[in-house]
């Protein structure tokens, strides 16, 4: 899946500077994000419990690019970081944007998700360990290598060009693969979903 992410994100790249018709602009952004992390348990493929691990909101703020294909058909790569109370991230999202009116556009793309302190997860694991043992799931036992640190997530959203630099835009972003890699295999999922609200500033 990360291969494929990476091809994915390099082919898109590559083709959308190649068909750039103006120079690639580039900005700032930051606002605010907000994640839930959500753990399921699930056996002979019924779910017998979804545990609320942590909704928390923060910030996030980084550097982006933009990329006019077309006059309605851009994209936008950006390198963020984002902190929601103990939960950090690194964010590599890469947006296709496609301008259904003159300042509006809606977004879409793959995102990549890198977690610079994975002992939060690790403590959701642990923290949620009783629920576990309550639906009669084995004990997960020591937590150290059962989590990990990326996650190749998918985005939405939409934007308003307030004036030619200055920018808004909302984003939620859904993982597709599970940050768990324990003995329980598929029967436990651990994910994490994110919104971000913010503005962006191109120079």
């Amino acid at each position: 899946m990360k291969k494929l992410f990476f091809t994915t994100l390099v082919s898109l790249l590559t083709f959308a500077i190649g068909q750039a018709q103006e120079p690639v602009g580039f900005g700032v952004t930051a606002g605010l994000l907000n994640t839930n992390a959500d753990m399921k348990i699930s056996l002979f493929g019924f779910d017998i419990a979804n545990i609320d691990a942590a909704n928390k909101t923060g910030f996030y703020a980084g550097v982006l690019g933009d990329i006019s294909v077309s006059e309605r058909f851009h994209v936008q790569p950006e390198l963020t970081y984002g902190k929601a109370g103990d939960l950090s991230f690194f964010y590599l999202p890469i947006m296709a944007k496609y301008y259904v009116a003159d300042k509006f556009h809606l977004q879409a793309g793959p995102q990549f998700s890198y977690s610079s302190n994975i002992a939060d997860f690790k403590a959701l694991l642990n923290d949620t360990r009783d629920a576990i043992l309550a639906v009669d799931g084995p004990d997960i036992g020591n937590v150290d290598d059962l989590v990990k640190t990326t996650a190749v997530e998918f985005g939405v959203g939409a934007g308003y060009d307030i004036t030619d630099n200055i920018m808004v835009q909302g984003r939620y972003a859904f993982s597709l693969t599970d940050r768990y890699s324990g003995p329980l295999g598929s029967a436990l999922d651990l994910k994490n979903v994110t919104i971000n609200v913010g503005i962006a500033y191109k120079f």
